[in-house]
């Protein structure tokens, strides 16, 4: 489990600051109680989660894009998925 504000490996860790509706966070907290973890350490495993989903990625995009020169192309390489930019305008 990584430590909150540490990276592993050398890696850089950027915070992501969010406000959640009260809805949301009593959510977060239950799942995170339930799982056993800080419900920080569980929205960043849910965003990586989601940022490695392909079918995520193609479904925010669809509800969302307004600039087809920003949409991403989630490809897998090497085990991981890259976001990469389509180059269109």
């Amino acid at each position: 489990m990584m430590i909150e504000g540490k990276g592993l490996g050398g890696k850089k860790v950027n915070r992501v600051n969010m406000s959640l509706s009260n809805r949301y966070d009593t959510k977060l907290k239950r799942l995170a109680t339930s799982c056993n973890m800080k419900p920080t350490t569980l929205a960043a495993l849910l965003i990586e989660l989601s940022l490695d989903s392909p079918e995520v990625v193609y479904t925010l995009q669809n509800k969302f894009n307004v600039h087809n020169a920003y949409k991403v192309i989630p490809l897998e390489h090497n085990g991981d998925v890259e976001l990469v930019l389509t180059d269109k305008e």
